[in-house]
């Protein structure tokens, strides 16, 4: 089942369902290239109530940059799983920008096989794997190239890129993780069994809508793409805000009904 969403929804009920009761639901959020997961935290400000947001913090980002990045797909998606398995107490989704919605993706087709899959897969600012990049490669460039492509294509935020030396210390992880994003290859493999929801900004330089469109190929569910007035970093959109309050308190709704169905049998 295909859907095109492309209008604020109307989320107050979505807000206001499960405002009681322990968590239900876990959020396992992945950033983008050279970010942090931290950014996720932002989530727990409007998420309704039930739902748990546990960002993912890579080796070599954020809190954990003291270490050193991973930079082949394999290792860095067993230490992602590895990582939700740790803090999985029932049913989850999983959330990734640009880069680390290909991570969420293999985080979740990886899952899948070995134990219960995620509920929902949320990819922002990212192509689907059968769809080209949107943009050159940029991981090859030298320091100044690639800081001014960056610039140019809106793939960093304005405040790193307003502090040079920042933005120089981040340079090593952020290159690692473009070349993982930028020489992707999608393994054979079957649609994943859950819905995947896409998000894409309508001025996005590094992803675009007919390339978000393609994840539905991933999916033997139900698949919805989100086209907002924005950029690449979309998280904190209103109209994202509203996209993903109404899916995760229809998926609380679904796990309570799923639970309550145990509990009386």
């Amino acid at each position: 089942m295909s859907m095109l969403i492309d209008h604020v929804l109307v989320a107050e009920e979505a807000r206001e369902n499960g405002r009681s009761g322990p968590p239900s639901l876990t959020v396992f959020g992945f950033p983008a290239a050279g970010g942090s997961a931290s950014h996720f935290t932002r989530w727990r400000r409007w998420l309704p109530a039930g739902v748990v947001v546990e960002p993912v913090e890579l080796p070599g980002h954020g809190t954990r940059r003291q270490e050193p990045a991973i930079d082949d797909w394999p290792r860095l998606v067993n230490a992602a799983c590895d990582a939700v398995r740790d803090r999985l107490s029932g049913p989850y989704a999983l959330a990734g920008q640009s880069f680390g919605a290909l991570l969420a993706y293999e985080v979740a087709a990886t899952l899948s096989r070995t134990g219960p899959g995620p509920e929902l897969v949320i990819v922002a600012g990212r192509n689907g794997p059968a769809a080209g990049l949107a943009h050159r490669p940029l991981h090859a460039l030298d320091d100044d190239r690639l800081i001014e492509s960056l610039g140019r294509l809106g793939g960093t935020p304005a405040e790193v890129l307003a502090e040079p030396a920042l933005m120089r210390l981040a340079l090593p992880v952020l290159r690692t993780d473009l070349r993982l994003a930028e020489t992707y290859a999608r393994p054979p493999r079957a649609a994943l069994g859950c819905p995947i929801a896409a998000l894409v900004g309508r001025h996005d330089r590094m992803a675009d809508a007919a390339g978000a469109l393609a994840w539905q190929q991933e999916t033997a569910e139900r698949f919805d793409l989100t086209v907002v007035n924005d950029g690449h970093f979309i998280l904190d959109h209103p109209q994202v805000v509203d996209v993903v309050t109404a899916r995760m308190a229809e998926l609380l709704r679904r796990v309570g009904r799923s639970g309550a169905g145990t509990t009386s049998g």
